[in-house]
């Protein structure tokens, strides 16, 4: 069976620049209200789009059905939108942005700036909308979007709509490739488990934490993926000989199966995301993410 390095392939890549997006975004917002992305982009988008339901509301901003109750029951507690009953169909619920939402959405629009002009600062203008043109046409291979095209601001508004951040293109790409994941693999083993087996399976000796900077898993949550894959049979650790505060990781047999069944469909996964995409296009596109990613070419 011909191996891939999971690092080198493009679902790698939008993972590793969701989470740099995700740590600037912590960095910016730290004293704006603490608004996270999927509230920043529900507000935003109830801006410009009043009246919507929680089912609309999720797919125009790219958030999981099963995600954005929480998120509204949040914002709902801080009075920041408000539920009403639909004037044509009372079995039906619609949310409007209430004052105070939208004054926090305007504390949070500078921070949203900076953040974006961080995330996308090592890109020339020309590479940025490129990149963003690839993630858009990734995002297309599950979903359908109300639109995925950057659009102009509306002459008199203060807020842009979501689809007018880079990054809101980098977050469906990586939900479409969470989903042909899933649609491929299966649910039982993520991408990011995956990650960490196929460093396993590449470096020896190899230590949780060797792992995870190899993976780009955060160390904490890859302590949690060792534990379950432990659990299922398999990832194996045993006393490092020469530390015994250390342990090392490698694969068992049905570790070393299982990955070799995932590294075969690596192909088919990336083929799927990256189907819009010509395939002359398809290095830059993959070098661009990757510089977004900062991660080495």
């Amino acid at each position: 069976m011909f191996d891939v390095n999971v690092t080198a392939t493009p679902g790698f890549a939008l993972g590793v620049a969701e989470q740099v997006s995700s740590a600037l975004w912590r960095d910016h917002m730290a004293a704006a209200q603490a608004l996270t992305q999927p509230q920043f982009l529900a507000l935003s988008e109830l801006y410009h789009s009043d009246g919507v339901s929680h089912l609309e509301l999720a797919e125009r901003v790219g958030i999981d059905k099963v995600t954005i109750g929480p998120i509204i029951r949040k914002l709902a507690e801080q009075q920041w939108i408000e539920r009403r009953v639909d004037p044509d169909d009372g079995r039906r619920s619609v949310l409007r942005l209430a004052e105070p939402g939208k004054a926090a959405l305007l504390d949070a629009l500078p921070a949203a700036e900076q953040m974006t002009e961080a995330l996308m600062e090592p890109l020339s203008p020309a590479e940025q909308a490129v990149v963003v043109q690839a993630w858009a046409t990734m995002a297309r291979a599950t979903q359908d979007l109300a639109s995925t095209r950057p659009s102009d601001l509306v002459e008199g508004t203060a807020i842009p709509p979501p689809n007018n951040y880079p990054w809101f293109y980098l977050r469906i790409a990586r939900r479409s490739f969470r989903r042909i994941w899933r649609d491929v693999v299966g649910d039982e083993i993520s991408s990011s488990q995956f990650g960490i087996m196929d460093a396993i399976s590449r470096i020896q000796p190899i230590d949780i934490r060797s792992a995870a900077l190899e993976a780009c898993v955060e160390e904490t949550t890859a302590v949690r993926i060792v534990m379950k894959s432990a659990r299922t049979r398999l990832v194996k650790d045993r006393r490092d000989p020469d530390d015994a505060r250390r342990s090392l990781l490698a694969l068992t047999e049905a570790g070393r199966e299982e990955h070799g069944r995932i590294n075969g469909s690596l192909h088919e996964i990336q083929r799927v995301l990256c189907a819009g995409i010509p395939l002359k296009a398809l290095p830059e596109c993959e070098r661009l993410t990757r510089v977004v990613a900062r991660l080495p070419l």
